[in-house]
């Protein structure tokens, strides 16, 4: 069972101005800039922990929970399953971004089934999660990014899909002091099993991945779009971009 729950109260107040003036590229090749947040409530939405942690359980195996201290808008927890025989890496996946419908387009297919979201990223198995070394961003970053995408739809009543993608800043910058990974790409987890994309029941949520990127790989999908920076990568990296996140990476472009 994910029944036990770290305690991580480490991270700096979110700041509503965090993604302001910011820059979100759609699939579509849209760039949307956020000015104004959506207002603030006293109230704090939950997501359905219980079939997500039901979900995760079925599809990965045991874990542990980052559980959030402090919360605004919605609350929102990290899950950690740790390396495995069948995945020899970290999963980290978010609880919390699916307790509100995102502000999916008028008009889109299937528009109510793609209104909630949960995000995952990959670890290698090495990588330091416990407490103490979270303290350090060089290793918090991922969690950190995790969370802060998850507010992102939910602060400014926009909408986070495949293809999507997210600069941390204008212009980007590194996550963190070691590494040139400055943007996130939403994807399909691909490396994973299909079925953990979508947890069934009411409603429908997806688990979309985030891959982070280079400003110049950003560049180029901002360019060329999601399915050719895809392409460029399964050329010159292969299928290992799918997996666990190599900071010290250099841009494929």
């Amino acid at each position: 069972m994910l029944a036990e729950i770290i305690i991580v109260n480490i991270e700096s107040e979110y700041l509503q101005e965090d993604f302001l003036g910011q820059e979100q590229e759609t699939g579509r090749g849209e760039s949307l800039r956020h000015r104004e947040m959506t207002e603030m409530t006293d109230e704090i939405a939950y997501a359905d922990d219980k079939r997500i942690s039901g979900h995760l359980e079925k599809h990965l195996g045991d874990g542990m929970v980052f559980d959030e201290i402090v919360s605004k808008r919605f609350h929102n927890d990290v899950h950690m399953i740790p390396p495995s025989e069948k995945y020899p890496f970290n999963i980290l996946v978010t609880s919390g971004m699916s307790a509100l419908p995102m502000n999916v387009p008028k008009g889109m297919p299937d528009r109510d089934s793609w209104a909630f979201a949960e995000l995952c990223i990959l670890l290698p198995p090495d990588w330091p999660l416990d407490p103490e070394s979270l303290r350090d961003e060089r290793n918090y970053w991922p969690v950190r990014l995790l969370k802060d995408i998850a507010r992102l739809p939910h602060d400014y009543s926009t909408w986070l899909g495949w293809g999507h993608t997210v600069a941390n800043g204008d212009p980007a910058a590194g996550y963190a002091a070691d590494t040139e990974l400055s943007a996130a790409l939403i994807i399909q987890p691909f490396i994973l099993d299909p079925e953990f994309f979508t947890i069934e029941g009411n409603p429908q949520i997806h688990i979309f991945q985030i891959l982070p990127l280079t400003a110049e790989e950003l560049a180029f999908k901002r360019e060329k779009g999601a399915d050719e920076l895809l392409g460029l990568f399964e050329r010159d990296i292969g299928d290992s971009i799918y997996g666990p996140i190599d900071p010290s990476r250099k841009s494929a472009v």
